[in-house]
């Protein structure tokens, strides 16, 4: 039977003047019946005591159900009445039928006064009849709503008109008890197929009250005809089952908007298909025979498995082919048998017949589903990371650290291969705070840091709160509609600023290679980089299949490319200061070129290492705008991320024809300045973003600066807030300028060694 939240509800009306408790009362109605119930086997003067209590309970707060609904508030008296009787005389199915139809009329009753007062306006009396409902069952993946709290609100503050709210407030209220009546059908078939009478009975009188409830929108739907054989339908349970499901096939109280259902969806194959990843974690085979070694990881497919089963009971109705949506629920109702903590402990399933059953699952379940339902949800992907940083805080608490530790990189790959992609566009220093909170970062501190240090419980809930209050905020971004046209945009945008970086590098090691006896050195940079943007289509089609996995050490993979490109970086600067800016002025330099145009030992080292240099400016952009990418696609398809990136390939073109045909027409000393200046600057941005990558990663410490910078400057010139991060910015440029000035003093003193041996021969 049914529970209020009453912590959550009773919350509503604290601290209003002249509010009134209608909650509890309530609650000690049900709460006193259930008792009996349990009582009346054994003790029929408790049974009846208790059926007293309840009676006194209602009398408290009968008149305010009078006024709401006198027809509802007679049915709460007679089924008062009905239970005493069934209490003295021991008929404990007629007392579970009557305390349930006893807790369904006061819910009507309750439902009939919300309305009312929602209508005139009157939002603390709305407030009060709104405490006494019901919720939908709530897990980590189901949370309870909030529309008819913050209706009411919005009415109190005369930002919602009386119609608006209460259209917001029925549709959350039918939602949750068209829930509970599918719960209580799903209850009475398994009561029914134990051959447990009472509980088949009281169950099969829950339903029939939860449908009283939904039955004017049923009306409103299907006619008075229809709902009148429903009526029929109900008054004969449990006999009459299946008619009940038929007649319910495509019916839902409070319509879904289109965004919904395809959310629904996305959580029903995103949730499924977790479900033998999880599992396969926890049960181990030891020879042939199952063996559980991780609760907590079976427990995580359990949750995964009811999130998918809830999802898809609110969208099995609006399928097509109802009788394939009732197909599908039987047997998501037979895996969760097979998985059930009884199961388990009788003979675990292995990890492959999971596998199997679940593909075979997912099969059934995209072939059902219209193809307009089955695209991908943001806001499914954000369900799967809440409940992925709920098992970290579990696991840490049960000091298993490698779970909480695996927990933690499956919810940085589903954001680092989704959600970012948007927020790095729109809100650059939620995706920082966000990476800090997961990865390695300081107040509070990040998951990385507290699993590695293996934190006490509450640092870990610290810092789950606030990754709570941040998804919060992700989710508003989330929550705007996608457009094709705003996918292009931001797919434009992510490209056009990764790309260009690469060009900015590409330009500056190239414009010193002006001169014809060094401009044959372009072709291996052009090689490489051509050989990374190869690189990054593969990389792409890789991330189709593998996408959980290579998201998950994105950004150890970002970091090792980083380190190995600036690396290259300050290899190739060295030799183009000591090799290219001055050479033309040294004794020895014919020497040199004539290895370089020879083919020597050293032209091959110098060939690698611009090659390496070129694949690794390019690639080490393409692998994180291919993670971007790969979340717009899902959002809206391949046709408009397409062409956002066309765009922003051909402003990243432009710039670089641009800034080359600039260079080209600057004179040689101007260009070696201008030169100098941009490599030091591209070089301080790779160093910065490299640097707050291995913070990240917690390969570097993090020591913070006494003072905030906006996440902008680490977007675009690599600037963060640590001592570590600007120090080897400031080390780096420090090294290019000094690196100039030697090149400068030692080209000085050669040219004055030549003057002074040209002074002695004359």
């Amino acid at each position: 039977m049914g529970r209020l939240r009453l912590a959550a509800l009773l919350a509503l009306s604290a601290g209003l003047a002249g509010a009134t408790d209608l909650a509890t009362p309530a609650e000690k109605v049900r709460s006193s019946l259930a008792e009996a119930g349990l009582e009346v086997a054994f003790d029929r003067a408790e049974a009846a005591r208790l059926v007293g209590q309840a009676q006194g309970a209602y009398q408290t707060v009968e008149k305010q159900w009078q006024a709401a609904d006198p027809a509802a508030a007679r049915e709460v008296s007679a089924a008062l009445a009905a239970s005493d009787a069934a209490a003295r005389k021991g008929d404990e199915i007629a007392l579970n039928r009557a305390g349930a139809a006893a807790w369904t009329a006061l819910l009507r009753g309750a439902s009939t006064g919300l309305e009312a007062s929602v209508q005139s306006g009157n939002a603390d009396a709305a407030r009060d009849w709104l405490a006494a409902r019901e919720f939908r069952v709530a897990s980590p993946l189901t949370r309870l709503n909030a529309d008819a709290t913050g209706a009411l609100e919005a009415l109190a503050a005369g930002a919602l008109k009386p119609d608006a709210a209460l259209k917001a407030v029925r549709s959350d209220v039918l939602d949750g008890y068209q829930a509970r009546l599918n719960d209580a059908l799903r209850e009475l078939e398994t009561s029914q197929a134990r051959g447990f009478r009472t509980l088949a009975a009281g169950q099969a009188a829950l339903a029939q009250g939860y449908f009283q409830l939904l039955r004017p929108a049923y009306v409103a739907q299907n006619g008075d005809a229809a709902a009148a054989r429903l009526d029929t339908q109900f008054a004969g349970l449990p006999q009459t089952l299946g008619a009940v499901q038929a007649s319910f096939a495509g019916f839902r109280a409070a319509p879904l908007s289109e965004r919904e259902v395809t959310a629904r969806a996305s959580q029903v194959t995103r949730f499924l298909s977790l479900v033998p990843v999880e599992y396969a974690r926890g049960v181990k085979l030891d020879g042939s025979r199952a063996v559980v070694t991780q609760e907590v990881e079976v427990g995580e497919a359990r949750t995964f498995l009811g999130g998918a089963a809830s999802a898809l009971a609110d969208i099995a109705p609006l399928l097509p082919d109802g009788e394939a949506g009732r197909t599908l629920s039987s047997d998501f109702a037979a895996l969760n048998a097979s998985l059930s903590p009884q199961a388990m402990k009788a003979q675990p399933l292995t990890p492959a017949t999971v596998e199997t059953q679940v593909k075979t699952l997912l099969g059934d379940v995209r072939a059902a589903f219209p193809a307009e339902w089955q695209k991908a949800d943001a806001g499914a992907d954000l369900d799967v990371v809440r409940t992925q940083l709920d098992a970290v805080v579990a696991a840490a608490g049960a000091g298993e650290w490698a779970a909480a530790e695996t927990a933690r990189l499956d919810a940085y790959a589903l954001l680092e291969s989704g959600t970012e992609a948007r927020i790095a566009v729109f809100n650059p220093e939620l995706k920082a705070h966000l990476e800090g909170l997961i990865w390695n970062g300081t107040a509070p501190a990040g998951l990385a840091t507290l699993i590695k240090k293996q934190a006490p419980a509450g640092e870990f809930k610290a810092t789950r709160a606030e990754l709570q209050s941040t998804l919060k905020d992700i989710a508003k971004i989330l929550g705007t509609e996608v457009a094709p046209a705003a996918v292009a945009t931001n797919a434009g945008i992510i490209v056009f600023r990764e790309g260009l970086e690469a060009v900015l590098i590409l330009a500056a090691l190239m414009g010193s290679l002006r001169r014809d006896s060094v401009r044959h050195l372009r072709r291996p940079m052009w090689l490489g980089a051509a050989a990374a943007f190869g690189a990054t289509a593969v990389t792409w089609f890789v991330m189709q299949g593998a996408l959980s996995l290579l998201g998950r050490y994105g950004e150890k993979l970002e970091a090792v490319v980083s380190v190995i490109a600036i690396g290259v970086l300050l290899l190739i600067m060295n030799w183009f200061f000591h090799q290219v800016y001055w050479t033309d002025r040294m004794a020895s330099f014919q020497k040199h070129k004539h290895e370089l145009t020879t083919g020597g030992t050293v032209l091959k080292a110098q060939w690698w290492g611009l090659a390496v240099l070129g694949f690794t400016s390019i690639y080490r952009e393409g692998f994180e705008t291919t993670l971007f990418l790969q979340s717009l696609v899902l959002q809206a398809g391949a046709a408009s991320v397409l062409g956002g990136t066309a765009v922003g390939l051909a402003l990243v073109i432009g710039v670089g024809v641009a800034v080359f045909k600039w260079q080209a027409k600057l004179p040689m000393k101007k260009l070696l300045i201008w030169t100098g200046v941009l490599i030091a600057a591209v070089l301080a941005v790779m160093v910065g973003n490299t640097v707050h990558t291995l913070q990240l990663v917690g390969w570097l410490p993090v020591h913070p600066l006494p003072f905030e910078l906006p996440a902008s400057l680490g977007l675009w010139l690599g600037l963060h807030a640590t001592w570590e991060g600007v120090l080897l910015q400031v080390g780096s440029v420090v090294a290019v300028v000094g690196s100039f000035f030697a090149a400068e003093a030692l080209k000085t003193r050669e040219l004055r060694q030549r003057q002074r041996g040209a002074a002695v021969h004359s």
